[in-house]
């Protein structure tokens, strides 16, 4: 199907068959399939609002690296929840979950259409089903949980989590959840298992229509290659900069998101420039496939949409 057809043909939606009360419109897909784009022509022709659903569109200091909507797209259609979060702060799809429904409540009441768009499927998967329901944690607890990891190294804080939740622990490695784990006992006396069982809460209360935009792998991964150089020669190297001269927390999620994480290395003289680039455009290509597998497992689409 060809993307340059009327934009009806795509979602068989019309503004008199469409409630903005009970519906929502997610356009899901991988990174670089022209997901934004395809959502803005939509959001003009049914007055629509867009809604962001990427983890690292959040963020205010990586306009470029994130592959935000310019000004002119935001022109175009109002966007929402897109580089409102400073980047020391530790942002949570939990955090998103609770401004989402804040901005679908003043979606309906100025009679629009909700439109939600990106490919983070933690993002998408909350939406959809919820989180399982772990009290907000404060920052007492948060802090005593890195404090311990100071004190331990890394490999006695894991073993330290893994006495308290083995399960968890088997599956889930990454510093920043091992955190998360301690600062979550740490506040319920349960472990993060006994959470994960309960049932979720949260989820977007509306009828669902979700819309799977995809193309030829290949073609994406050239893509990314593409707008990955396109971001640095419009310096998205200096977004970098700015969090590296601010010495910014290497275990925060924006200091580990694509680009950034080797552009940083390359910033600390441990890697070379060129390396660097080698490096995150390898890591994009695993993010999409990462992407792919996510959605095709647990993303069910009202209809498919393939771009050429």
């Amino acid at each position: 199907m060809s993307s340059s057809l009327n934009i009806t043909a795509y979602f068989d939606l019309i503004k008199n068959r469409y409630d903005y009360k009970n519906d929502l419109i997610i356009i899901a897909g991988p990174t670089c399939v022209g997901k934004s784009s395809l959502a803005i022509k939509l959001a003009k022709e049914i007055d629509g609002v867009l809604i962001n659903a990427d983890s690292v569109q959040v963020y205010k200091d990586l306009e470029l690296l994130s592959a935000r909507p310019t000004v002119e797209d935001m022109n175009q259609a109002p966007h929402l929840l897109y580089g409102y979060v400073n980047s020391h702060i530790n942002y949570s799809v939990a955090d998103w979950l609770q401004q989402l429904h804040k901005v679908l409540k003043k979606i309906e009441k100025i009679k629009k259409i909700a439109i939600l768009v990106g490919g983070s499927g933690l993002y998408l998967n909350a939406a959809i089903n919820g989180l399982a329901p772990i009290p907000t944690l404060s920052e007492e607890n948060k802090n005593k949980s890195l404090l311990l990891l100071k004190k331990n190294g890394i490999n006695n804080f894991k073993e330290i989590n893994f006495n308290i939740d083995p399960e968890f622990v088997a599956k889930n490695q990454d510093k920043q959840r091992l955190l998360r784990l301690y600062a979550v006992f740490l506040q319920t006396k349960k472990n993060i298992t006994y959470w994960h069982k309960k049932p979720r809460e949260g989820a977007v209360n509306k009828n669902i229509y979700s819309f799977l935009v995809n193309l030829e792998r290949k073609l994406i991964y050239k893509r990314c290659d593409l707008r990955f150089d396109n971001m640095l020669e419009k310096g998205a190297i200096n977004e970098v900069k700015k969090l590296h001269v601010n010495n910014i927390d290497r275990s925060l999620p924006i200091a580990k998101s694509l680009g950034v994480r080797w552009l940083l290395s390359y910033l600390d003289n441990k890697i070379t420039f060129e390396e660097a680039v080698k490096l995150s455009k390898r890591d994009t290509r695993r993010y999409v496939k990462r992407q792919i597998t996510w959605l095709s497992h647990n993303f069910i689409p009202y209809k498919y949409i393939n771009m050429k």
